[in-house]
């Protein structure tokens, strides 16, 4: 009984210690974009270089697309025209 309460144990701290890791992620992936500022008219690659590669890049249109970066609990999508940020397109979290 005992060995199968420790398993549980480890098993719930490993969980918490996880969700610690994946929201600290998605906090520091949020205060990136926040310290960026002002996102319309930006620069693709000034973007990227600031808060990093995305997790997805779709074309949009011609000369357009769109890049998603997300983490769990929070997801931003931009679009751009020319390599120049036209604004976001979706955020949730």
């Amino acid at each position: 009984m005992t060995t199968i309460a420790t398993l549980l144990a480890y098993a719930l701290a490993i969980s918490i210690l996880l969700a610690l890791i994946y929201a600290a992620k998605s906090v520091r992936l949020q205060n990136k974009f926040r310290r960026l500022g002002t996102l319309e008219g930006r620069q693709v690659e000034e973007v990227i270089q600031f808060v990093g590669p995305p997790a997805h890049r779709s074309p949009a249109g011609p000369n357009r697309e769109v890049l998603e970066w997300r983490r769990v609990g929070f997801h931003i999508a931009l679009s751009f025209t020319n390599g120049v940020c036209d604004g976001v397109t979706r955020v949730d979290g």
